[in-house]
């Protein structure tokens, strides 16, 4: 009976001695948590010295380190196709506002020219107005070839021999008296700007008319060979130089504009052959037409 309890006690003795060891070599270990690396056996601590932020250990931190250079390698490239795409946009932009500057400029001047024939048009049909309205007030100018019968005004008939003019032709049509002059006499050829020689022959005449025929109407007809230019150009030229007339008989001489009238005719009556430079010098006159219609 006293063997068993005596054995019990010492055996409990050894494992108190045991487990006082154990707690003796446990306090002289540093302790770390679960999941973290066993402290290095060898590591000395050194008082100041900071410690290190913990590097990645593991699959998982071979994986991460083999990803991050392919990645930033493609942000580069990106970034610098960005980059080229950005200076080109930039480049195209600069071509297109130069050339729209180019289209602005053209655009206004396009706008001017088109202002200026918009002008020009306005001023021509004025004058086609003009030309209208006297065309319209004549009632006699008109010949054989064409020309309006007028009632004759006995006053008139034979009157014409008595008119002298160097350097004209004086014809008796009826009741009208025609008074044909050389273009190359009155104006340089193809222009209606009239000389020195044609100034005394439409002095002479106005005085004329002054004295004779002050109410008559006098019609201006302008005629043109059919040698080189289009009819339109002749056209256009005869008109000028019948207009030419008529601004000095009324502005020099002091004619009424009311009794004038201008007839450009061009090469539509021609009197001699085109065919020939005699002819064609003939053909080119101006013919100051006294009619006996009044004003």
């Amino acid at each position: 009976m006293n063997f068993q309890p005596q054995k019990l006690i010492l055996h409990r003795c050894w494992l108190s001695i045991v487990f006082v060891l154990i707690l003796g070599l446990g306090c002289h270990r540093p302790g770390y948590y679960p999941g973290q690396m066993p402290p290095n056996p060898g590591y000395q601590y050194q008082p100041g010295l900071q410690p290190t932020a913990a590097v990645p250990l593991g699959p998982q931190s071979v994986y991460a380190g083999g990803q991050m250079a392919p990645q930033l390698v493609e942000m580069q490239r990106r970034a610098q196709e960005l980059d080229a795409n950005n200076r080109q946009l930039t480049t195209q932009l600069a071509q297109i506002q130069q050339q729209a500057s180019v289209y602005r400029e053209r655009a206004d001047l396009l706008a001017r020219q088109l202002e200026d024939a918009n002008r020009q048009n306005s001023q021509l049909m004025a004058t086609a107005n003009q030309y209208a309205d006297q065309a319209r007030g004549l009632q006699a100018s008109m010949n054989s070839r064409g020309s309006a019968r007028l009632t004759a005004n006995n006053s008139m008939i034979g009157s014409s021999g008595a008119m002298q003019i160097p350097g004209a032709q004086i014809l008796q049509e009826g009741s009208m008296i025609r008074v044909r002059v050389a273009s190359d006499q009155l104006f340089a050829p193809g222009t209606a700007q009239l000389n020195p020689i044609a100034l005394a022959i439409l002095d002479q005449f106005s005085m004329i008319v002054k004295q004779q025929y002050p109410r008559q109407r006098i019609a201006v007809e302008s005629h043109t060979d059919a040698w080189g230019q289009a009819p339109a150009a002749n056209v256009q030229v005869a008109n000028a130089q019948a207009q030419s007339v008529i601004d000095y008989l009324s502005q020099r001489n002091g004619l009424p504009i009311q009794q004038l009238i201008i007839v450009g005719r061009g090469p539509s009556f021609p009197i001699a052959d085109n065919n020939t430079p005699a002819g064609r010098a003939e053909n080119r006159r101006i013919e100051l037409v006294i009619t006996p219609d009044t004003f």
